[in-house]
């Protein structure tokens, strides 16, 4: 066969393969994808300058027909270049980080630390030298930091990697090259106690103290090393003291007066501060401090679940009238309408002990039968009655209360009572029989039993205020805070729960930090407090109720008896006779 003809087969084998191959490309549509405006942008900055891919990037994150993914990259070149936009790029990039869900938060950081890459390292030295402590405590900051440590041009490389190599620090570590691992059971714990430890509120700043001590000494006999410092608020240089921690010490407790709050703050600054008072000025609370204590609203709660528990749902508030009495009823009336509840309130001479009798006959509506002997019957509506006196004075009024007819009443009071019973207290048990207060910590409750030994090895008084300090320094041990946390992430380990081993009421805090506390109900007993046995307080109350109504009407059939026939009656029983 010529040349010529051998040609012609191959050429229609040719052609046969390529009909094939079009078929099979028909049969499997490949799509055509064509690039990313993203990834096309990204290519016409090859080869540009860091300045000029800098102002580039500027212009393309003001552009308002670009997509949003495009203006988010050319946002973060921006922020990563030399220039003038660098800055207010920056700036930017916190804003809405700070904005963002922890997801979100990630992605900004996969995307930032990408685009660092992108920055010669002379750039980044100048960079990472005009980085304030209070900037590298924020992204994006922070990974320009981390970034300048690992290249070698950061002020100081060791110890920026060691204050940034934390993976808690961030929302993604992995893409940093960062693991989560949970601190080793031996992990040092370093915390400072701000507290008075002489003048008048000396006295609750060492117990709170001794509890700090002994949480130390339980997790010492754990194997692991606790350095805690106690600062005398009640010393002319405490904050001198405060600033001089060691970095290591993350996280600062106290103060203990809400006058000291603004003051720690400042000489804290870059550290945790979690305040033993009830409240924080407003918009404070899970941004500049956090919350280490039960609030009004924490107490009322507690109050109104247990009474609510037993179906008692209509409260009177009976209040002296004094600052305290106003701020308490005011969170009590305010949380039982948000239920729905119905709420009576009134006040009575917190000063003028001879008035009491009279003004809780007026609050409860006593009614007393005409005959010699009647018993008094409170006749108001409510089944509950909130009481926001001091301890001292309970006995007193709690029993004007009953002699006015509200044996059946089930008392409700604060915590400020839990100060004064302690195990040499001693109450009269059917004066208090229905009496029931929010409490920090319950004496009988096995999650004590570590705390009262820690406190009795050291020769300690197991207490409210003990338990306190106790709990804070578990706190600590568990979050394990280290130099370089952000408000944003500590408010997301607070939320999750960290493994506290409470030995008083647990704290909880939600995603913006803001703290809550389930407070114990305890009741007065013979010696001390008991817990509150709402199932058999609610037989007494049910029982005593039907007394009363027993009383009600045999006074009310007594009392038909005596009176005067109607005419009626007397001059019918004349016609007869």
């Amino acid at each position: 066969m010529k040349a010529r003809f051998r040609i012609l087969p191959l050429l229609l084998l040719c052609f046969a393969l390529l009909v094939s191959g079009c078929s099979m490309l028909e049969k499997q549509k490949l799509p055509y994808q064509p690039q990313s405006d993203v990834a096309i942008w990204m290519n016409s900055l090859a080869g540009l300058s860091g300045e000029e891919q800098g102002r580039r990037a500027d212009a393309m994150r003001k552009s308002a027909g670009a997509s949003l993914a495009l203006r988010d990259k050319a946002l973060s070149v921006a922020a990563s270049r030399p220039g003038p936009q660098g800055f207010s790029a920056r700036t930017d990039l916190n804003r809405l980080y700070a904005a963002a869900s922890p997801i979100q938060r990630g992605a900004w950081e996969a995307l930032y630390w990408n685009d660092l890459d992108g920055m010669d390292s002379e750039a980044l030295r100048s960079l990472a030298s005009k980085v304030s402590p209070k900037q590298e405590a924020q992204f994006p900051w922070n990974l320009v930091m981390l970034k300048a440590a690992r290249r070698g041009v950061a002020p100081d490389n060791a110890a920026a990697l060691s204050r940034l190599s934390s993976a808690k620090l961030y929302a993604a570590p992995e893409v940093l090259g960062l693991t989560v691992a949970a601190p080793a059971a031996d992990a040092p714990v370093y915390a400072a106690l701000v507290l008075p430890q002489s003048g008048p509120a000396g006295t609750l700043g060492r117990q709170i103290a001794a509890g700090a001590m002994a949480a130390a000494d339980k997790l010492q006999t754990k194997g692991r090393k606790a350095d805690i410092r106690i600062i005398d608020t009640a010393l002319p240089d405490w904050q001198e003291q405060l600033k001089a921690l060691p970095a290591e010490f993350a996280m600062i407790g106290g103060p203990l007066l809400p006058s000291q709050v603004a003051a720690v703050k400042q000489a804290a600054a870059g550290r945790a501060v979690f305040a033993f008072t009830n409240s924080l000025p407003a918009g404070e609370e899970g941004v500049n401090a956090w919350r280490f204590f039960a609030s009004p609203q924490d107490q009322v709660r507690a109050l109104l679940d247990g009474a609510e528990s037993i179906g008692i749902t209509s409260f009177g508030v009976f209040t002296p009238g004094d600052s305290y009495g106003k701020r308490m009823s005011a969170a009590f009336e305010q949380e039982a309408r948000a239920r729905g509840f119905s709420v009576t309130a009134a006040a009575y001479s917190g000063t003028d002990m001879s008035a009491w009798t009279k003004e809780a006959s007026a609050f409860l509506k006593t009614e007393v039968g005409e005959q010699r002997g009647s018993i008094p019957v409170a006749t108001a509506d409510f089944k509950g009655i909130f009481l926001t006196d001091s301890w001292k004075n309970m006995d007193m009024l709690v029993s004007i209360l009953h002699y006015g007819g509200a044996h059946s009443k089930l008392m409700l009071g604060t915590s400020l009572w839990e100060q004064s019973l302690g195990a040499s207290s001693r109450s009269n048990a059917a004066t208090f029989a229905l009496t029931v207060f929010p409490a920090s910590w319950d004496p009988s409750a096995s999650s004590a039993d570590a705390f009262k030994a820690a406190m009795l090895a050291r020769g300690a008084k197991a207490d409210d205020w003990s338990v306190l300090g106790y709990d804070f320094v578990q706190t600590a041990a568990a979050l394990n805070l280290q130099p370089g946390w952000v408000p944003a992430l500590l408010n997301e380990w607070l939320a999750s729960a960290p493994a506290v081993e409470w030995a008083g009421a647990p704290l909880h805090w939600n995603e913006s930090g803001l703290a809550s506390r389930r407070l114990f109900l305890l009741r007065p007993a013979a010696a001390g407090t008991a817990p509150a046995d709402l199932d058999a307080m609610k037989e007494r109350i049910l029982s005593r109720e039907a007394d009363a109504q027993m009383v009600l009407e045999a006074q009310a059939e007594e009392e038909a008896k005596k009176k005067p026939a109607s005419l009626d009656q007397l001059v019918n029983t004349i016609t007869k006779n």
